[in-house]
């Protein structure tokens, strides 16, 4: 038997794994608790990912489509027939003729995603779709409008925070990460409660967070932004609270003047919230000695998702509560995004051809890929890569883009998996797995609180004759004959001839290689040398280190940039909500919101992380509302019941909740679809429904583009009984 000590790459905590394997199989999935940096956050998905190794359904080898069957075949002819008809539809309709979308395990796959990225380069192809758009496109959104840079990401001082408001986050399930990460970062919020500090969670639903909170506040979905801004307005009136470094706040004069004309009775009904409430909120927040306010996922998945995330930023500067003890800060790790953001993601002003949007962080929203796929003339998608996604069960309205995806010339999935979003794939690539690859994501692990790095050492080889995702691309590049790295299509023949002498020599550092440029790109670092990471087994770093406060300021100083405040587009749409009617469709009384499960990670990890789990609350086919408005409604509890919305319908068990407030449905995300095998033309139905059937690709947050995954609205009724 053996051991390997490595990193888990499903989400942002990268928690340190101790894996013992015999005879290249994996044996068992461990917490490394020699790791100094992340282990604590060790869940059910981290322990159960070696099932997908040797799972039935798992693809090995490419397939290609022969009819209405799938045929093993080589990657020499993969990539030849897929550098052929990639190269016909760009000589016969350009470059954006070639399209992507690329999944939440593409993002924890470094070599995968650098060598996809590119592969898209080379082409030239401006159709870049991806996952964020349907969860993150705000943050990015918001920090690009405030800092210039759509990679800043603030990190939490937990240890020192003695006034917690968490809004539209359930980090008990989804552990204090999100575009960031703080080790163990929900049991050290609660021993700062426990010390006496301050818990506000601000969420529809009485979350699993919520229950151990000091105070919990349930507004309408979509309306945190009415909350916030009441308090902004209370705060700046009262006199509460001064800015730090306002000499690097641009618009906050504009903030002070829309705050002056928002009616506080107005917000409170928008948000449905009393007033007294509010106040008592904005007060407690202005006076804790530090303090911290956070917003994620539930609020960036509706339709005013930009608009809450900046109010929050905005709230924590007008109370100084950034680069501040116990507040938020900027971290600069293994690598300094606002020093590399603009080199390792390019400014890109790409316009979609057909809504005529702007892309968000280089990538346009997944609700209009559908209708970039139909819609005649120049630029249509004709052929798409999927790699490492589901869009059609994680994205809205995933009939339109099945039906879409069917329409293609050619479709190319990397996966471990054929899904629900796979069905029409011309040709299937294995994907690799973490526990397979030897690899550091420095992307990933600059997102740290304090800095950090480790390799994620291979456990195990993948399948015999498999290649690492990365090379796949790395070759379909280069058998298209365009340039690996823009403008220098001579370095073409040198890396394909430095592949050969690598496979010749088995020394695979020969060749161009994510390993390589991870190294270049954490060579200059002074505080994480590339022989101490090699080195080190458990990885580097002290998550115990105290902040360095204002680093924010002082890049931005050196930019000669400022924080802004107020920027034009937000407060074009604010106006705009301030003067909307807070009536709602009483045909519509509910707005349809997720819940997610540890056991899941999107609908993502299925396939393993719910074998053997026979749990009756996983079933993905529950509706949840509030108790006392169902009976009102005639509802009752276990009840079959129809969903409708502007844009489709499902059917789904009722429950009735004291846990969910007044007008709000809660589904889970991630159900309702298929895994094949391709070898034996068989698909397994991995139960519940598609609760994204009901969420329109067209109704979206009009500054993100993410569509309302929380908000939309919808009517329940009994399911009608055939006479």
């Amino acid at each position: 038997m053996k051991t390997c000590h490595t990193v888990c790459g499903i989400c942002e905590q990268g928690c340190g794994l101790t894996v013992t394997t015999d005879n290249n199989r994996v044996l068992k999935v461990e917490p490394d608790k020699d790791n100094p940096y992340s282990w604590r956050d060790y869940c059910i998905k981290g322990a159960k990912s070696h099932l997908s190794l040797r799972h039935p359904d798992r693809i090995t080898t490419p397939m290609k489509r022969v009819g209405d069957r799938y045929v093993a075949a080589s990657y020499d002819e993969a990539i030849a027939d897929i550098a052929t008809r990639f190269n016909r539809l760009i000589d016969e309709h350009g470059p954006n003729a070639i399209g992507s979308y690329t999944g939440n395990p593409n993002g924890f796959n470094f070599g995968s995603a650098l060598f996809h990225t590119m592969l898209l380069d080379a082409i030239g192809t401006e159709s870049r779709f991806w996952v964020g758009s349907v969860d993150q496109n705000a943050l990015h959104v918001v920090s690009d409008a405030m800092y210039g840079n759509a990679w800043v990401s603030l990190q939490a001082d937990i240890d020192h925070c003695d006034y917690f408001l968490l809004i539209g986050t359930n980090p008990q399930i989804s552990t204090m990460c999100w575009i960031g990460y703080s080790p163990d970062g929900w049991k050290r919020v609660l021993a700062r409660k426990a010390a006496g500090a301050e818990l506000v969670v601000v969420d529809p639903r009485r979350t699993e967070c919520a229950a151990k909170a000091s105070r919990h506040i349930a507004p309408l979905p979509e309306s945190d932004w009415a909350l916030v801004l009441a308090m902004i307005k209370l705060i700046l009136e009262n006199g509460w609270r001064n800015p730090q470094h306002a000499d690097l706040l641009e618009g906050l004069d504009t903030v002070r003047a829309i705050a002056a004309t928002a009616d506080l009775n107005q917000l409170s009904a928008c948000c449905d919230v009393p007033l007294s409430e509010i106040e008592t909120l904005a007060r407690d927040f202005a006076h804790a000695p530090s303090a911290m306010a956070i917003a994620r996922t539930g609020v960036s998945q509706g339709r005013n998702g930009v608009l809450a995330l900046w109010l929050v930023q905005v709230l924590n500067y007008i109370t100084g509560r950034v680069e501040t003890e116990g507040g938020l800060y900027y971290v600069s790790g293994v690598l300094d995004l606002l020093d590399v953001g603009d080199t390792l993601f390019p400014h890109s002003d790409a316009i979609s051809r057909v809504r005529g949007n702007k892309n968000v962080a280089g990538a346009h929203s997944l609700a209009e890929l559908p209708d970039e796929i139909t819609t005649p003339g120049p630029g249509q998608i004709r052929a798409l890569i999927i790699n490492s996604g589901n869009p059609v069960v994680s994205g809205p309205d995933g009939n339109k883009l099945d039906a879409a995806l069917a329409q293609l010339d050619c479709l190319v999935v990397i996966d471990q998996f054929q899904r629900e979003s796979h069905r029409h794939a011309d040709w299937l690539i294995p994907g690799d797995h973490f526990l397979e690859r030897t690899e550091i994501n420095p992307l990933i692990q600059a997102l740290s609180p304090s800095p950090r790095a480790q390799l994620s050492r291979a456990a195990v080889s993948p399948p015999t004759g498999m290649r690492y995702e990365w090379e796949f691309l790395r070759d379909l590049t280069l058998a298209m004959n365009k340039p690996l790295i823009p403008g220098k299509r001579w370095l073409n023949p040198l890396i394909a001839a430095s592949k050969r002498l690598a496979a010749w020599s088995g020394k695979p550092q020969l060749t161009l290689n994510p390993m390589l440029m991870a190294r270049m790109l954490i060579r200059d670092n002074p505080q994480l040398r590339w022989r101490d990471i090699v080195e080190a087994p458990h990885g580097i770093g002290d998550p115990a280190q105290r902040p360095e406060f204002g680093r924010l300021f002082g890049k931005l100083r050196e930019q000669n940039r400022r924080v802004d405040l107020a920027p034009a587009a937000f407060v074009d749409v604010l106006q705009q909500r301030l003067t909307e009617s807070t009536a709602r469709d009483p045909s519509q009384p509910f707005q349809l919101i997720s819940r997610r499960r540890m056991k899941m990670m999107n609908s993502w990890s299925i396939e393993t992380s719910m074998d053997g789990m026979h749990s009756r609350e996983m079933t993905g086919s529950t509706v949840e509302i509030n108790r006392q408005q169902g009976e009102t409604l005639h509802l009752f509890d276990g009840q079959k019941v129809t969903l409708r919305s502007a844009s489709g319908s499902i059917e789904a068990q009722l429950k009735l909740s004291d846990e969910v407030r007044s007008g709000v449905a809660v589904m889970e995300h991630g159900w309702g679809y298929r895994t094949f095998n391709p070898g034996r033309g068989s698909s397994r139905h991995h139960g519940g429904v598609n609760r994204n059937l009901l969420v329109s690709n067209a109704d979206v947050d009009p500054l993100s583009r993410v569509p309302r995954l929380n908000g939309t609205p919808v009517s329940i009724e009994p399911v009608a009984v055939s006479p």
